[in-house]
């Protein structure tokens, strides 16, 4: 599976997308070429993520995301799937990206991020009620619900971090600070006399997650992303 996106550095790059879809032709030969990347690759399905957008920047959207699915449709993906923000259904409308892609994955995370203040990653209420208003739109067949397996330890004096969950048992056990759940988001919890704080998902958490987007109608997930997770991630996946 590959991913295509506009990520690079620190922050997705909207204007890549506007100036895309702003001439249909320039849009068909860059799809041309991520197609080719991707046949020449062996992928059989692709993600496509351009967060950022705006509900002014529709039109190109549709248009840069039309172009890109059916060009590596046509060289053999199977399965094309459009990220799209939790609740923004104003910049990423599901019906309209869905008349190209084949499943829509809502992001369910960063509920709160590196740059807001301290908080659970992804609260089971906020993900139902952002994944519900989802479902009602296009049906639960065509969605992957997309859930995290990291955390944040935002700082005092120091940029916000990403942070695994091995790591902030590491952490948390050599200060001596305590990691419990928060019972309001089923999210572990830790902040430091030091000045910082940990919310960092495990697979207590995701276990929620998935029993609450299955009574959804939800039984394709996704998980951002490998290599920060709780192992005990992979016995919720096994059930």
């Amino acid at each position: 599976m590959a991913l295509i996106t506009t990520y690079l550095g620190t922050r997705f790059h909207p204007e890549i997308i506007r100036g895309l879809g702003e001439n249909a032709q320039v849009s068909a030969m860059t799809a041309g070429a991520i197609a080719a990347l991707v046949d020449s690759g062996g992928y059989r399905s692709v993600v496509v993520d351009f967060e950022g957008m705006t509900p002014r920047d529709l039109n190109q959207l549709l248009t840069v995301t039309k172009a890109v699915a059916d060009s590596v449709h046509a060289h053999g993906v199977s399965t094309v799937v459009i990220a799209v923000p939790a609740g923004d259904t104003a910049a990423y409308p599901a019906a309209l990206l869905l008349q190209s892609a084949d499943l829509i994955m809502p992001v369910l995370y960063d509920q709160h991020w590196s740059t807001s203040p301290p908080g659970p990653i992804a609260a089971p209420e906020w993900v139902t009620r952002n994944l519900g208003i989802r479902v009602a739109e296009v049906g639960a067949a065509r969605i992957v619900a997309a859930f995290p397996l990291y955390g944040y330890r935002w700082r005092r004096s120091a940029e916000t971090e990403i942070i695994s969950y091995d790591d902030a048992r590491r952490l948390t056990t050599m200060t001596n600070t305590p990691l419990t759940r928060d019972h309001a988001s089923d999210t572990l919890h830790a902040v430091s006399p030091e000045g910082w704080e940990i919310w960092v998902s495990d697979g207590v958490l995701l276990e929620t997650l998935v029993r609450e987007a299955r009574e959804l109608g939800v039984t394709t997930f996704a998980l951002w992303r490998l290599g920060l997770e709780d192992p005990a991630v992979w016995t919720v996946i096994g059930r």
